[in-house]
């Protein structure tokens, strides 16, 4: 019986490794029990994605100098809004990148506040990448907020604008 028990096992292994699974097979050995990975060459299971390449165009203004719209816009949604937030354009013309967003209310921060914050969390981020050299934001219903470059001030985290001056500019 234990020899019929054994060889139902082996089979069941060979079952196992020939139908492609990566489930580990257990293998009877007198007095242990011993999980055995199945050895074989990776399957990838996905099925292949064929790559349209795309038509060669020359690039934009803004691509050119560093910074695409669509970097630029995953920089914004992630640093400069908030979950419930609307980034409504973004936009990089004569090295002046603009942004407008509408904010959701906030019950632990006024609008001024909230904006503030996240123009300083956002230009942080922004201002160790090439491709602008001013920073607006319009803050719908709330204001605007712009800065150049020029005024960044650096310590030992980094470059950033002072947030007292944020606050001056946002009108």
């Amino acid at each position: 019986m234990k020899k019929l028990f054994i060889l139902f096992m082996a089979a069941m292994l060979l079952v196992a490794c020939a139908d492609g699974t990566k489930e580990p097979a257990v293998v009877e050995d007198d007095a242990t029990v011993k999980e055995e990975m199945p050895e074989q060459e990776e399957v990838n299971e996905e099925e292949p994605v064929e790559e349209e390449t795309p038509v060669q165009e020359e690039p934009a203004k803004e691509e050119s100098q560093g910074m695409s719209i669509e970097e630029v816009t995953e920089l914004i949604d992630y640093n400069g809004v908030g979950v419930d937030d609307k980034l409504v354009s973004v936009t990089i013309e004569n090295e002046e990148l603009k942004a407008v967003i509408k904010m959701a209310t906030d019950d632990r921060l006024s609008a001024e506040d909230l904006a503030v914050t996240r123009y300083s969390q956002l230009s942080d981020e922004l201002l160790d990448h090439e491709g602008w050299e001013t920073l607006t934001i319009e803050y719908v219903g709330v204001g605007t907020i712009s800065m150049n470059r020029t005024e960044k001030e650096s310590n030992e985290y980094g470059d950033y604008f002072p947030t007292i001056e944020i606050e001056n500019r946002l009108k």
